[in-house]
């Protein structure tokens, strides 16, 4: 830990040592409010014909992730072939998972692409999360507003602020979309060097109206699929539950996840404390959102990452010319203080 011009700096071992303290203990936290006993009982009792009808819309999931990151990438010079597009999607999930706030995934993408500038495709990669922030915050603040309506939660000021910043995050994010060239003046702005970060947005500006509209129909799609996991995987911890509040529990456990910032390794805490207080603000049981999270976080997380272990190995070690090439040229751009 060292202290630059007044600034604290955490040293990259020491914040993974804190992120993993802080991952434990809300875990461990969570499992201590909800109750142990509670949670194997859910287990229990769980159908799991639920749980392997929310499994088999995972190839859907990533199949839609990558179509739309297919889609984003048009302008880009380079070829994407769909085998280099599944290569990056796979080794992405899986560089992703051991890395804070999923940085490598950018880096899993970017070596996939042999032909294509890696900086360039890791912003095309940011581009696509920035939308689906879009869709997650804006479809939860939508369920919000009708939350305060409907009186599962009461409009008190703390609530009416978190309303206020996932408005402003969708008009944000919204004029970029509208008008990209927003974006790409935003990084002239930053970029304080040679010009390297504006002649790797340059390719956001040429994104057609119809190109960006298809792009965010296929954002809308996933998100309507993971949500629709959730919903599937809380059927079956709850199986009384009605299917309406707990479409309204997972989007807004999605609009908590997206707004609250990523402290913890893989966003692990985030996404099943949101759970626990929605569903109990719903009426259902606290376990049956934590075990409904976690068994999300292992089907979308976990197995897709481990299914992208020999990928991303493959990839590091160049298993061929091209993605040798494509990743020592990634690795080897230095990086500016």
């Amino acid at each position: 830990m060292l202290v630059r011009n007044r600034i604290l700096v955490v040293s990259p071992p020491l914040r993974r040592v804190l992120q993993t303290v802080l991952t434990v203990g809300g875990l461990a936290a969570l499992v201590w409010w909800v109750d142990g006993t509670a949670l194997v009982a859910s287990l229990h009792s769980a159908q799991w014909t639920w749980v392997g009808a929310a499994a088999l819309l995972l190839p859907l999931n990533l199949g839609l992730d990558g179509w739309v990151w297919h889609r984003l990438l048009r302008p880009v010079e380079g070829s994407f072939s769909r085998r280099a597009i599944v290569r990056g999607v796979l080794s992405g999930l899986a560089l992703g998972f051991w890395t804070p706030a999923r940085a490598g995934e950018y880096a899993g993408r970017a070596v996939s692409c042999a032909d294509a500038d890696p900086w360039t495709v890791s912003v095309s990669v940011f581009v696509q999360r920035m939308i689906d922030m879009l869709i997650g915050v804006g479809v939860g603040l939508l369920l919000l507003l009708g939350a305060f309506w409907t009186g599962l939660l009461v409009p008190t000021l703390p609530w009416m602020s978190v309303a206020a910043l996932g408005f402003s995050t969708v008009v944000v994010l919204g004029l970029g979309l509208l008008h990209p060239l927003l974006f790409h003046r935003a990084a002239e702005a930053l970029d304080h060097w040679d010009g390297s970060l504006t002649d790797r947005t340059a390719f956001v500006p040429r994104l057609t109206l119809r190109n960006r509209a298809v792009v965010l129909g296929g954002s809308l799609a996933r998100y309507l699929v993971f949500t629709t996991q959730f919903a599937l995987l809380g059927l079956a911890f709850a199986p009384s539950a009605a299917v309406g509040p707990l479409a309204v529990t997972a989007g807004l456990t999605f609009f908590a996840k997206y707004l609250i910032p990523s402290l913890t390794l893989l966003d692990l805490g985030i996404r099943e404390g949101s759970a626990v207080f929605f569903f109990q603000a719903a009426g259902l049981s606290a376990a049956a959102g934590l075990n409904a999270a976690l068994l999300l976080f292992a089907i979308n997380v976990l197995l897709p990452a481990a299914v992208g272990v020999p990928v991303a190995v493959r990839l590091s070690f160049g298993a061929s010319d091209e993605t040798s090439s494509a990743s020592t040229k990634f690795f080897s751009i230095p990086f500016r203080s």
